[in-house]
């Protein structure tokens, strides 16, 4: 997502910024020798010279050891600020706070690391708490004026921004249909049986995909947004018909803020198309809450509620209710480049029409984790399990399913031009049921091209 370009006053001198603030803090820290003197004294002249990543590697390397010294701990966090490394600078400067609020110049830097994160609700925050102290140099309280000042007009300025992309993919599939592996199948209610071909039996295909979206929000005031979106996604086999699909999705709703916190709900409406049918329409709506815990750590919440009505006359009297919600973590490790995530779905799907399997409950874990290599290249790993009990007895085989499907994903992500990536990824899943006819396995490798906007 693009912001407008910050103010030019508020860009002007971030270095003499920093520097009035260490200062600020220098004047605040008690008095005396410390062992860690000569390692602060080795920095400053690093930094001094114009080699502030040095500085910080430097630092990082003692920090276990002079970790809650507030003079180590507020050099290790300048360093970290003025190398780029702002997440790292917040952790840091939290951790001084944490002993000692009072600490005007840490007040001060972390509301330029926030803000350099882009975070601009707890930048204000932070530079505001700093403008309250009556005895704060004018020097420094002239530079914190122009931070809010910036991002005051960026507030006002913002009233509207979007996002758009376009992904375009090749790919193989070694399951077009999710088929089981079994040519003859024993069912109770039949006897012996022969999936047809080509989606009742395994059968690989090449693909292509295409798919564009977007999403339009607007400022209704410095707390609450609107938005609306949509995304469509087709695709379509090489030699089989059968398994193509295409599908659009839109989203509308409201979205308001806190310090440190984010509610954001609306309608959800949607479109699946199967083997150029009309499959099945979905409505609904959702809701869902982000808190960050602090500057490493983001907490989640989710629930929603979607209708699914199905429209062939192979599907009818398979309409559901889709009840669900999730509970999620996310927390940034080293310097913010690498994100681990841990997330949990239960729901209950109610079965409107006396749907032969009846109702379905269903849950799962998830955990994901993702990485920039460098600046350009970057990487993620999915992995999770979906558990599902259905109510009713299966026709075909006279008792009730259960079973759990697991799914893998990897993928690396190059962005080898300003909005432009280029992304390879291996999926697989396999489904484990009661019901042999239900059990399959398949693999899924994709090249895509993403352009984003």
């Amino acid at each position: 997502m693009k912001h407008p370009r910050t103010t030019v006053q508020a860009r002007r001198n971030p270095c003499r910024f920093r520097r009035l603030a260490w200062t600020l803090a220098i004047l605040c820290l008690p008095l005396g020798a410390t062992a860690q003197q000569a390692l602060i004294d080795q920095a400053q002249a690093l930094s001094a010279a114009g080699k502030v990543g040095e500085a910080y590697l430097l630092l990082e390397a003692n920090e276990e050891a002079y970790a809650g010294d507030a003079g180590f701990d507020y050099l290790l966090a300048s360093t970290a600020l003025n190398s780029g490394r702002p997440s790292k600078a917040i952790f840091v400067h939290e951790r001084i706070l944490a002993v000692d609020p009072s600490y005007v110049g840490v007040r001060a830097d972390m509301g330029l690391a926030y803000y350099a994160l882009g975070d601009y609700a707890r930048a204000k925050i932070e530079f505001e708490a700093v403008l309250a102290i009556g005895s704060l140099p004018p020097d420094l309280r002239s530079q914190v004026e122009q931070y809010v000042r910036a991002i005051d007009n960026r507030g006002q300025s913002q009233g509207k921004f979007r996002t758009a992309y376009i992904e375009i993919g090749f790919g193989r599939d070694s399951n077009i249909g999710s088929a089981t592996e079994h040519r003859i199948l024993s069912l109770p209610a039949y006897g012996l049986y022969q999936p047809l071909p080509p989606i009742g039996l395994r059968r690989g295909d090449n693909y292509s995909t295409l798919a564009l979206g977007g999403e339009l929000n607007h400022s209704l005031g410095n707390r609450l947004g609107a938005y609306v979106g949509g995304d469509y996604r087709i695709r379509d086999y090489r030699h089989y018909n059968d398994p193509n699909t295409w599908t659009l999705d839109g989203r509308a709703g409201l979205s308001y803020s806190g310090n440190d916190w984010l509610l954001r709900g609306g309608i959800l409406l949607g479109e699946y198309h199967y083997n150029a049918a009309r499959l099945r329409h979905s409505s609904g709506a959702n809701l869902d809450w982000r808190k960050a815990v602090d500057a490493s750590n983001q907490f989640t919440l989710g629930t929603s509620v979607i209708k699914a009505n199905y429209l062939t006359s192979a599907t009818l009297g398979q309409d559901v209710n889709i009840y669900s919600g999730n509970i999620g973590w996310l927390r940034a490790l080293g310097n913010g480049n690498t994100v681990i995530g841990l997330s949990g779905t239960l729901g209950y799907e109610e079965s409107l029409r006396s749907r032969d399997d009846g109702d379905r409950r269903f849950w799962g874990p998830r955990l994901t984790l993702q990485s920039n290599f460098n600046s350009v290249l970057g990487g993620y790993v999915t992995t999770g399990a979906t558990h599902s009990i259905y109510s009713g007895n299966n026709t075909s085989y006279q008792f009730a399913r259960n079973e759990t499907t697991y799914d893998l994903t990897m993928a690396l992500n190059w962005a080898f031009a300003k909005g432009v990536a280029l992304r390879p990824q291996l999926s697989y899943i396999k489904n484990v049921s009661n019901a042999t006819l239900y059990s399959y396995d398949k693999t899924d490798l994709s090249l895509n091209l993403r352009f984003d906007y």
